[in-house]
């Protein structure tokens, strides 16, 4: 093999930095526009979001490359990484100057567009790419991998709630176009799709750095890009701060079941999977509860206006929201556990 896996590793973690500009950009992208913040593609939430596309395309380059010049790289199974990192590279690219060209054509639009549907597809692919590519070189015991797998799993989960409410939330009524959700087919999307992820994305986690820790400071990770895109930019938000200690206890806990800390029996990873599912609610707060006051707001009033009222219904539709949670949580570790091939550490 001509060229080392060293040099892969650099190229995932420069993928890796892209992709966290590029989620987190997004997000706050979302949270300015609820703000009423204007219209328009230029603006520092883009420039962050676009930076991060910019670095993605770098990684992206040098991925096709690596991929041209040299076959023994191609046949190794982290090259997938590199492979979806270039596809993902390439929707995105598409996705920028469509973006543009939207806005001119249709003005302001909503969450749900063509073009953003089409960039948020393209951050996802990459995001799989980066941990596809990351928990397939852990056999070669570079001890920087493990670390840059934390972060790839607080993005990939991050992106996966950003991707899930793309069909979910009212905020997809533009100038010109209103491709704003049923709320009670949103309602039913939230409930399969969110805790069925975020049970899937915590247990690859922990099964891929299989070491107890590693899996709740992707979980902390999670919860920080949350906070500093979509809590902090908003003050009156910030009652949802002290709720966010529920998510970090859980995962915690889940953490310790799945890496045998703490001794539950044969069905300790079905329990971990109802404890991380029941509580999706709280992982994708505060911007979920659009999809869930809107049953209370008249029409012609902004969900997210109401949010602060939402953290005072929160517990109720938490208790409510955790029983259909926890069963998805089961049904996602169970397939996970059967479906997913794990790259354990080698013993080189």
């Amino acid at each position: 093999m001509k060229l080392t896996p060293k040099i892969i590793v650099f190229i995932l973690i420069i993928s890796l930095f892209g992709s966290v500009l590029e989620i987190w950009g997004g997000s706050w992208d979302i949270t300015s526009h609820a703000l009423g913040a204007p219209e328009s593609f230029f603006t520092p939430p883009h420039a962050v979001l676009y930076s991060g596309v910019g670095i993605s395309l770098i990684a992206a380059i040098a991925s096709l490359g690596i991929l041209i010049k040299d076959k023994e790289i191609r046949d190794k199974s982290f090259s997938l990484g590199l492979k979806l990192i270039l596809i993902g590279s390439m929707i995105q690219i598409v996705a920028g100057p469509g973006d543009y060209l939207w806005h001119e054509l249709f003005g302001t639009d909503g969450l749900l567009s063509p073009t953003h549907l089409t960039l948020i597809t393209g951050i996802l692919i990459q995001s799989v790419g980066i941990i596809i590519g990351l928990t397939r070189l852990i056999p070669y015991n570079f001890k920087i991998v493990k670390p840059a797998l934390t972060i790839g799993f607080s993005a990939l989960w991050f992106i996966v709630i950003a991707f899930i409410f793309q069909f979910t939330l009212p905020i997809s009524n533009g100038e010109t176009i209103n491709l704003n959700p049923d709320p009670y087919v949103a309602g039913i999307i939230l409930a399969i799709t969110m805790p069925f992820f975020c049970a899937l994305i915590f247990w690859g986690a922990v099964k891929s750095m299989n070491r107890f820790g590693w899996a709740s400071a992707s979980a902390a990770g999670l919860i920080i890009l949350n906070i500093t895109a979509n809590v902090i930019p908003n003050e009156a938000l910030w009652g949802f701060l002290p709720w966010f200690a529920i998510p970090m206890i859980v995962s915690i806990i889940a953490d310790g079941i799945l890496n045998n800390k703490i001794k539950i029996g044969k069905f300790g990873e079905e329990i971990a999977g109802v404890l991380v599912g029941a509580i999706f609610l709280v992982f994708s707060m505060p911007l979920v509860g659009m999809a869930y006051i809107q049953f209370y707001v008249f029409s012609g009033v902004s969900g997210y206006t109401l949010l602060p009222e939402f953290s005072e219904t929160l517990a109720m539709i938490l208790a409510v929201m955790s029983i259909p949670g926890g069963i998805m949580g089961i049904l996602a570790v169970k397939l996970a556990r059967k479906k997913i091939p794990i790259y354990l550490e080698s013993t080189m």
